[in-house]
């Protein structure tokens, strides 16, 4: 009983409102069908009206993307009664003899049909629009005009239904009087359309949020090209010589990413792609997108783009009271299609309280997920939005909210500094203990011998730079000066320094030749060669004797120094040869 009082109010709503006058222009230039229609509306009956239905052509429902009713350039809050049914709820109510005017926008994808539906490479396309003549409403019209824009003068034939005509780009349907209710007359119109014809048949996008200060965003895109098909093969070489002779091919597009986007790129499943341009502006970042091969009817290819944004575009907060608001749809490129998107929104661990607003077209939250990464301890929270059908209208803000303890900023670091203490104290540990059974003799005898070696270079050295080079320069001094004090002083001292060197090089290689029999041979040759250097170091500190008497000419003296200190050099070579050999 109640349905059938609720059905009786409705007829009686329904049939107060007239539609004075309606002027529609559909724009048929691009793969979108775009309606907008100017109505004159007038209440004729007794009661008050707040309410204006929209109902879609039976045969449109399916292919319709976005609707919107405005009055007076107003938008009006728009809802769905049931499928291709809208009601827009007035700015004020209509009473009897009142007037307002509505412009209701809809628009239709994958409404123009291929016709033919495969071409060859150098053909034009052609495609077929199937409509109403009449504008299709649950009120009488008085009066109506409809235009079709067809951004192309190449018409091959549309149904006449007088008064009609053709006029250049354009097909004109009416004036039509006194319609009624829900009245229908189809008409198809037949005729050139090369616009790109590209469909994003499946988008993924994931918005990763940091209270770092930054937004990362990647979106994956499954593109055809839902023209007319390619019926021939395909030719490059025709193409590179004539590339707009295949005018249903679509090259390259351009995207619009934020202002603020930086470390942009775009790659497929091979890599990085670098035909690509991106150029700055001061209102966005356009992103020319040229795929590896011009796109034909049919075709499609995958690809996928990401940026980053800093968070404050995005992210605003009041205590631990946050909003995150991005659209849900970005611009992928002019006259935008999109059969199905799902939205990732991965948000920092700890996030929590969510709360959604939507934009207004349906939306379909999915289960949330959680996600680990980088330093998580018990995930990021995902939340999961998909809606399907989508085009340019849809972009539009979506709002999150939700709560975030900033204390949780310093957990990442923390664990850094835990792991980091974590390892330097395993370290530590690790080399301080000993997992020997027993003590290994071989092992500390070749420690103790290292060091031995290490101490016999050191000696070696210090009778190098505090014997040998002194010795030398004694000689050249008593050249210079013949200064016997001088010389006996210094020659006590460097013999002094000498004796003590050799006696402890000789208690170390002792050490050495005991702790390691089977370098005893090696420890006597190094002993050998170190008397060699003794014998020539005694052989300069005669010459130099000699030079102090006056019992030697000065031309002897040279040769003999010459000879002295080129054996003494080869000598300190074989001692550092030696050393090495041990």
């Amino acid at each position: 009983m109640r349905l059938w009082v609720l059905a009786a109010l409705v007829a009686m709503a329904t049939a107060q409102l007239v539609n004075k006058n309606v002027n529609r222009v559909v724009d048929l230039t691009t793969q979108i069908a775009k309606v907008t229609a100017e109505v004159e509306v007038e209440n004729s009956g007794a009661s008050v009206v707040d309410t204006y239905e929209v109902v879609i052509d039976p045969s449109a429902v399916k292919h319709l993307s976005f609707i919107s009713v405005s009055e007076h350039g107003n938008e009006l809050a728009v809802r769905t009664t049931s499928a291709g049914v809208y009601e827009a709820t007035l700015s004020s109510s209509l009473s009897n003899g009142g007037k307002t005017s509505l412009v209701v926008t809809t628009t239709f994808t994958h409404s123009l049909e291929p016709y033919p539906r495969a071409i060859n490479q150098p053909d034009n396309q052609l495609v077929r629009f199937h409509s109403n003549a009449y504008y299709y409403s649950v009120y009488s019209t008085v009066e109506q005009f409809s235009k079709f824009n067809l951004g192309s003068s190449k018409i091959e034939s549309f149904t006449p239904r007088s008064p009609s005509n053709k006029e250049s780009q354009t097909v004109k349907y009416g004036p039509y009087s006194n319609i009624p209710a829900k009245t229908s007359a189809k008409v198809t119109i037949h005729f050139e359309n090369n616009s790109p014809f590209l469909t994003v048949t499946n988008l993924k996008r994931i918005v990763e949020v940091s209270h770092w200060g930054n937004i990362a965003v990647e979106e994956h895109y499954q593109l055809s090209h839902t023209g007319a098909k390619l019926k021939s093969q395909f030719s490059r070489l025709d193409f590179q010589r004539n590339p707009i002779g295949a005018p249903t091919a679509v090259k390259s597009f351009r995207t619009v990413l934020p202002a603020s986007s930086k470390h942009v790129y775009y790659r497929d499943d091979i890599g990085n792609i670098s035909t690509s341009n991106l150029r700055e502006t001061d209102d966005a970042n356009e992103l020319e997108i040229r795929p590896r091969f011009p796109l034909f009817g049919g075709w499609q290819t995958k690809y996928y783009i990401g940026y980053s944004v800093p968070s404050y575009e995005m992210l605003s907060h009041s205590g631990q009271n946050y909003k995150l608001e991005f659209p849900f749809v970005d611009h992928s490129y002019d006259n935008l299609v999109i059969d199905e998107a799902e939205i990732r929104v991965i948000l920092p661990e700890g996030a929590s309280g969510f709360e959604i607003v939507y934009p207004n077209y349906e939306i379909v939250r999915g289960a949330d997920e959680k996600i680990k990464t980088y330093l998580d301890t018990f995930g990021r929270p995902v939340l999961v939005f998909s809606a399907k059908n989508l085009e340019e209208n849809h972009i539009k803000n979506i709002e999150i909210y939700y709560k975030f303890n900033p204390i949780m900023l310093l957990q990442e670091p923390l664990l850094v500094v835990i792991a980091f203490m974590v390892i330097f104290a395993s370290v530590i540990i690790i080399v301080r203990l000993d997992f020997s059974i027993s003590v290994d003799e071989n092992k500390e005898a070749r420690q103790r011998v290292a060091y031995l070696v290490e101490e016999l270079f050191n000696n070696t050295g210090k009778i190098k730079s505090g014997v040998s080079d002194e010795t030398v320069e004694l000689l050249a001094s008593v050249k210079a000066k013949k200064d016997g004090k001088h010389f006996k002083n210094v020659k006590k001292e460097v013999d002094a320094l000498y004796k003590t060197l050799t006696d402890e090089s000789a208690a170390v290689t002792k050490k050495i030749a005991s702790l390691s029999p089977s370098l005893s041979d090696r420890v006597a040759e190094f002993n050998r060669r170190e008397g060699d250097r003794k014998a020539l170091l005694t052989s300069i500190s005669a010459l130099a004797e000699k030079v102090l008497g006056d019992k030697i000419s000065k031309t002897t003296c040279t040769e003999q120094e010459n000879n002295l200190l080129a054996k003494l050099y080869n000598a300190q070579t074989a001692i550092e040869d030696s050393l090495a050999a041990l």
